[in-house]
C-alpha cells in the first residue's frame, strides 16, 4: 500500500488484499495518509513506512497541513522511518521540497521500473512548495535529480495521470529550469 488516503472499507471486498506487509508513505500531507489509521488497523501486521523528515507529520496538523484545509487531522499508528527499509526490489529516493521529507519509490520487479513521486513529480508539473517544510529550491534539485534517471520509468503521482521519465524530460517544463 503507497499513500493510505481511503479507507479500506470504501472498497469492494474483492479488491482488498488478503495480506499487506507494508504501508509506504511518499510524505506527510494529510490527503496521503487520511486512512492510515484504518489501514494499520484493518492489517495489523504491516508495517508503517514514512521520512524521518515526515514523521512528525502524523501527530502534527500544521505540519500535515490539515489545520489549513479541514480539520485537524492526528494519527495513532507508529511508523518507523521509511530510510531504513531494506528491500531488494524498493530504492528510496529522497526528493525534498513539496514536504521536507517527501521521497519518490522506485519498484523494479520483472524488469519494470515504476516510480511513486507522491506530489513530487506530475506529469507535466511539480507539487507545490508553499506549505510548511515546502522548499522551493530544494524541489528543484529533487526535480534535477529525478530527471537523471532511467528515461523508462514509469511514474505514478499522488494525484493526475501516470508519465515517463522521457516524457517528462520533453514536456515538463519544470524538468528545464
Amino acid at each position: 500500500m503507497i499513500d493510505p488516503s481511503v479507507e479500506p472499507d470504501r472498497l469492494k471486498e474483492s479488491d482488498l488484499p488478503d495480506k499487506l506487509d507494508y504501508i509506504l508513505i511518499t510524505h506527510g500531507h494529510f490527503d496521503h495518509i487520511n486512512a492510515v489509521d484504518e489501514w494499520s488497523f484493518a492489517y495489523p501486521d504491516a508495517g508503517v513506512y514514512i521520512s524521518e523528515g515526515d514523521m512528525e507529520a502524523l501527530t502534527n496538523p500544521d505540519s500535515n497541513g490539515s489545520s489549513v484545509f479541514t480539520d485537524r487531522c492526528k494519527y495513532s499508528t507508529v511508523a518507523s522511518s521509511i530510510e531504513d527499509l531494506n528491500l531488494d526490489f524498493l530504492k528510496v529516493i529522497s526528493t525534498p521540497g513539496h514536504s521536507k521529507g517527501s521521497v519518490c519509490l522506485l519498484i523494479e520487479l520483472e524488469g519494470q521500473k515504476l516510480m511513486f513521486t507522491g506530489d513530487t513529480l506530475f506529469a507535466g508539473s511539480c507539487g507545490r512548495t508553499d506549505l510548511k517544510g515546502g522548499n522551493e529550491a530544494k524541489m528543484l534539485q529533487s526535480l534535477k535529480l529525478l530527471s537523471k534517471l532511467d528515461p523508462d520509468i514509469t511514474i505514478y503521482p499522488g494525484h493526475g495521470p501516470s508519465s515517463t521519465i522521457e516524457n517528462e524530460l520533453k514536456n515538463n517544463p519544470f524538468f528545464n529550469l
